[in-house]
């Protein structure tokens, strides 16, 4: 009986404390995420901008990679150059690895001009079947680049100088010494079984 009742009398006295301590905890819709506006309209909700390098190709400065092959970010404007298809890619009148060093440009390095894609076999279901599931297979174009890669904006973008809501962090990371002499160069093709390698314990 002695227990029940203290048991009541802690509950009682807890709640007693809540309700003395209980804030208005309600949060006003305009400081809801990182706009700090109404959010039912999009009036206030325009963006700082963007404010990407106006230089012209050939006169900018290189960015350093983000990490070891990154692809690297483009430094120059790009507004003029049109858009990209397979057929029509201004890219390549300046980073063809033949004429870049003439115009100052980065190359297109030897991964563009392979095919990765496994020799495939057909079975009696007409379903594709890869010849080797632990071969990488890399077949050399002779220079010819890779359609899965003609679309350069897919993986390389202008960068943009702008106010950040959330500050960046990032700090480039290069997991060997090789890696630290190749900010500016791919090694990708040379180093593609890498990942290959280490989960089998090579």
């Amino acid at each position: 009986m002695k227990a029940k009742l203290l048991i009541g009398s802690l509950v009682a006295a807890s709640l007693i404390i809540s309700s003395l301590y209980a804030v208005n905890t309600e949060v006003d819709e305009t400081q809801l995420g990182l706009r700090k506006v109404d959010i039912y309209t999009e009036d206030t909700a325009l963006p700082n901008g963007t404010n990407y390098n106006k230089e012209a190709p050939g006169t900018s400065k290189l960015f350093d990679r983000a990490y070891t092959n990154a692809p690297p970010m483009i430094p120059h404007d790009i507004d003029d150059l049109g858009e990209i298809d397979k057929n029509n890619n201004s890219c390549l009148g300046c980073h063809m690895p033949e004429i870049a060093k003439d115009m100052g440009a980065t190359p297109i390095p030897k991964s563009h001009f392979t095919s990765f894609r496994p020799a495939v076999s057909v079975d009696d279901d007409d379903n594709l079947k890869a010849e080797s599931d632990e071969q990488i297979i890399k077949k050399d174009l002779k220079g010819q680049l890779w359609q899965g890669r003609y679309n350069c904006s897919a993986c390389h973008a202008p960068q943009t100088k702008g106010d950040l809501k959330v500050a960046n962090t990032f700090k480039p990371a290069y997991t060997d010494k090789k890696g630290q002499k190749h900010k500016n160069k791919s090694y990708l093709l040379d180093e593609l079984d890498i990942g290959v390698k280490v989960g089998n314990g090579l």
